[in-house]
């Protein structure tokens, strides 16, 4: 598979979240957040959570998935998907850090700019797989960097050069002010968490909006969740929190709890996702390591 990424992203040194695409089937919903629950088709249990930062995929999945990799993509994208003869490195690409469960991938797959290179001849499940290997590839780039702590991290970055890109080219201080919803962050976390909470806002939390379900007192709306607004014929629109989206059918959970789907064929009905945090999820595509070590060096200061 000739995916057809940018590469210009830089790891940081202390974690690189797979940032999730609000959707996935009931299947592979089961195992996420370190849920049990057999997968699709009798697979095994789906992904859990390591320490609230990584993804982290059954074995037998990523064992199936390396062999289907090696097979299917690995001429184009080279040994260990850091690119090849003909495609780019996968690691650091815009698709699998927006991937969940191999529907991101399935859906980049099957869309024009792949099929125009080499059409996709693969069932759900093995793109399932060689998703799990591909995040593999990621936790296993994104942890091994060197030393990790807080005193490190601070040492790495230079606080002034963060301030400026903090309000600079970096953008951060369209949605963000050291005295208003940042006021004192530096006294409350170490430099690893405020690092995590640049790459990983959502703190493994997942797509937000399921909150309080569990019994007692309701949790309030999540103001980050990940929400979709499918446009009916006419022109009414609905708003929820999405639970599938494919090209086929969309999924809503309602603000009453209820959900409700819709089939859809050739893009209608239209669905726009809305992500609170997309500003997060476009900058992993050009932050280098010293711009997160210096933002963060900077933040530590705000106390």
């Amino acid at each position: 598979m000739n995916l057809n990424f940018r590469q210009s992203l830089s790891f940081p040194c202390i974690t690189l979240a797979c940032i999730a695409l609000a959707c996935a089937p009931p299947g592979f919903a089961q195992g996420r957040g370190g849920r049990g629950g057999a997968g699709r088709g009798g697979a095994p249990a789906g992904p859990t959570l390591i320490g609230g930062r990584f993804k982290a995929y059954p074995a037998e999945a990523v064992t199936a998935g390396t062999t289907a990799y090696n097979t299917k993509c690995g001429y184009c994208h080279g040994d260990r998907a850091k690119g090849g003869n003909a495609g780019p490195d996968l690691i650091a690409s815009d698709v699998s850090l927006h991937d969940e469960d191999g529907i991101g991938l399935g859906e980049y797959l099957n869309g024009a700019a792949h099929t125009k290179t080499v059409k996709n001849d693969l069932d759900q499940q093995t793109i399932y797989n060689i998703a799990a290997y591909i995040h593999s590839r990621i936790i296993y780039s994104a942890t091994t960097r060197g030393e990790t702590s807080p005193e490190a991290v601070l040492k790495a970055g230079d606080a002034k050069a963060g301030e400026a890109f903090f309000n600079g080219a970096g953008g951060c201080n369209k949605c963000h002010s050291v005295t208003g919803n940042l006021k004192g962050i530096g006294g409350k976390h170490d430099a690893v968490a405020l690092q995590d909470k640049i790459v990983n806002p959502r703190g493994g939390a997942g797509r937000g909006g399921r909150g309080g379900r569990g019994g007692g007192a309701e949790a309030p709306p999540d103001p980050n969740a990940i929400t979709a607004t499918v446009t009916l014929p006419g022109g009414k629109t609905v708003t929820g929190i999405p639970l599938r989206l494919t090209d086929f059918d969309v999924t809503l959970r309602l603000a009453d709890g209820t959900t409700q789907t819709w089939t859809r064929e050739n893009g209608n009905p239209k669905v726009e996702r809305h992500d609170p945090l997309q500003a997060h999820v476009d900058i992993m595509t050009k932050l280098t390591d010293k711009q997160m070590h210096d933002v963060t060096a900077y933040l530590a200061t705000i106390k």
